[in-house]
């Protein structure tokens, strides 16, 4: 399974580099565009570009790889299996629903936040439940993964993807929202009747017995009844003493033994859920970007009053939170910082000693490796055009959007346009940038409906490119393939694009 991602990622970035050899690089500034010529990826670059990647989008993986580290702390404690255990237990006979729950779940929190990644915390739980219910990977995998990538589709105020919309294309949070409330509700819908329709229990094979195995077990055990017999007189023996020494032993062992069992039995998950979910509010409110969506104020107004705060000259708390972006300003590096405080909270709740944290924080980081260095390498195309965009270069890219681009709104080829465009810029700030130039000539009407457009058909794109970062990185934690995760999803992609669409042209006409 996981060949199967690498061979997809490799064949994308080997796309990227025979196209890079037949268009030519192009720039477009003022309504005019100019060839640059051809600027190609060269053969010491098919080495060099995936090391520069993973050194370039390091940070990714150092999510997925501490995401792990919070799991293998929480599954130290054994609070995990309890948890796990209590909703799969009021989900029995009522599987369905869980599903539904779920789907619902990960696609109103993605619409309304648009933080995808942070959000992916969460799927590993959400898995385990999964599996306890006896339902198939690519059932699980749809459920979670799926519903964050089509919430993105369907975004309301997600700031990762609606607010990158308004920013760069100077729109309003609110522009369109109806429609984008209807897309949300007929996507969730269509997505929660295509996975109960699709969904799948995992078989239980039971083997049965041959009349030589029967006749074989049979043997044995006659075989070991004599010894059984022999064990059993001399663990009456053995008894006898230790009830004789009762009194002046006073069966100490027993006693920690019986205390161990007690304590796993009525160990308590509150704390754990308590904290997770603290750790999940604070980290979405801090990476949400309240003043640029809707221009509160007022954590940059907390964060000035805390750091203006001196000790006689000294400013105490400037130097203290150093090391930590203010509340709206906060980025995966932050995120990284909740995930360890989370895992160090839990482990002193639960009270694991400090050597027993490290090492299940490393264990489970270890598990995480490969979907870590995946969602790295899903960039790979990215980290090849990010330089030039960031230095206002122009890109193969460019040259692409100026013969797909009218100088007037046209449903279709603004759709196809960020269709490919999501290809190349698996981030939607990127794809913005890259196609704003050549919508100047947009009126504001069309532009609402171009704004509400790109971002609904790249979100599509990230659930079925093999550059989508969370795509990579789900299928290579569920250890689904992307081919079979294709034939999967293509006919649920194809309707909910024809659904975009279908709702963009009809804003054009209203």
């Amino acid at each position: 399974m996981k060949r199967n991602l690498l061979k997809a990622i490799g064949i994308s970035f080997l796309i990227f580099v025979v196209l890079s050899w037949i268009i030519p690089v192009g720039s477009y500034y003022g309504g005019k565009f100019t060839n640059d010529g051809i600027d190609a990826v060269g053969l010491f670059d098919l080495i060099g570009v995936p090391v520069q990647t993973m050194l370039t989008f390091a940070l990714y993986a150092a999510v997925f790889a501490c995401i792990g580290g919070l799991y293998g702390v929480i599954s130290k404690t054994g609070t995990l299996e309890l948890w796990t255990d209590k909703i799969a237990k009021r989900f029995t006979g009522k599987e369905k629903r869980f599903i539904i729950f779920t789907i619902i779940f990960f696609v109103v929190l993605s619409s309304l936040t648009g933080l995808v990644l942070p959000l992916f915390v969460l799927v590993p739980l959400f898995a385990v439940v999964f599996t306890k219910l006896n339902y198939d990977k690519v059932t699980a995998f749809a459920s979670t993964i799926g519903s964050l990538l089509v919430g993105s589709v369907c975004s309301t105020y997600g700031f990762n993807i609606t607010g990158y919309t308004k920013n760069l294309l100077s729109l309003d949070m609110n522009s369109e929202i109806w429609a984008k409330v209807i897309l949300l509700v007929l996507l969730t819908a269509l997505l929660i009747f295509f996975v109960l329709k699709y969904a799948t229990k995992k078989e239980i094979k039971v083997v049965k017995e041959t009349k030589e195995a029967k006749e074989e077990k049979t043997a044995k055990v006659v075989e070991e009844e004599p010894k059984k017999k022999a064990t059993k007189v001399a663990s009456k023996v053995t008894t006898s003493k230790k009830k004789a020494t009762k009194k002046k032993t006073q069966n100490m062992a027993v006693a920690k033994d019986v205390k161990k069992v007690n304590a796993v039995k009525t160990v308590s998950i509150v704390p754990l859920v308590v904290i997770v979910i603290l750790m999940m509010i604070i980290t979405l409110v801090g990476m949400y970007n309240w003043y640029y969506s809707f221009g509160i104020e007022l954590f940059n107004d907390i964060h000035a009053t805390v750091m203006g705060v001196k000790i006689g000259d000294f400013p105490i708390f400037e130097h203290l939170l150093s090391g930590i972006s203010q509340f709206g300003y906060w980025g995966n590096t932050e995120f990284i910082m909740m995930m360890v405080i989370a895992s160090a909270l839990i482990a002193f709740v639960y009270r694991l000693k400090f050597g027993q944290y490290v090492e299940s924080f490393i264990a489970g980081m270890k598990k995480m490796m490969p979907t870590a260095l995946y969602a790295a390498l899903a960039s790979i195309i990215l980290s090849v055009l990010y330089p030039a965009v960031s230095q206002g270069a122009g890109t193969m890219v460019t040259t692409m959007f100026n013969s797909t681009l009218g100088n007037d709104f046209n449903v279709f080829t603004t759709g196809l346009t960020a269709l490919y465009g999501s290809f190349f810029y698996n981030d939607l700030y990127y794809l913005l940038y890259g196609m704003q130039a050549f919508m100047s000539n947009f009126d504001a009407n069309a532009l609402n409906i171009a704004g509400l457009l790109i971002q609904s058909v790249y979100a599509l794109g990230m659930l079925i490119f093999p550059t989508s970062v969370v795509l990579i990185a789900g299928l290579s934690y569920f250890d689904v393939s992307y081919k079979k995760w294709i034939k999967y999803i293509w006919k649920f992609a194809l309707i909910a694009l024809i659904i975009v669409f279908a709702t963009c042209l009809i804003l054009t006409v209203i």
